[in-house]
């Protein structure tokens, strides 16, 4: 019987030497400038964490599993341009993962391996 993996940590950091974990980069196609307004939400296996717009976010966890889903609340849209997928890290490895917000915010974002 293996034991699930921990939890990612509360506060997303930059990335270091050795560090297990994933790391988000976050964008929207520069004409969606107001986007600037509306944070992105980052959730790992259901702990959702503020996160931010081009700038890279290490988010520190164990090596396991990960379901990832990043979506931003826009006016009365609590999770618009939502993606979602699953990753899995190994030890000592940082997964990167890219989101792209869709052009329209009642489409779904992209989330890739990059």
């Amino acid at each position: 019987m293996s034991t699930p993996p921990p939890p990612p940590s509360a506060a997303p950091t930059s990335p270091g030497a050795g560090a297990t974990g994933i790391e988000i980069t976050a964008k929207f196609f520069p004409l969606a400038f107001i986007l600037n307004f509306f944070k992105p939400t980052i959730v790992i296996n259901g702990t959702a964490q503020k996160g931010t717009w081009r700038t890279p976010l290490l988010y520190p966890t164990g090596p396991g599993q990960f379901t990832v889903q990043v979506h931003f609340a826009y006016l009365f849209i609590p999770t618009a341009g939502k993606a979602v997928t699953t990753v899995t890290v190994a030890p000592g490895q940082i997964v990167h993962l890219a989101y792209k917000a869709p052009w329209l915010v009642f489409l779904a974002g992209k989330l890739t391996a990059s």
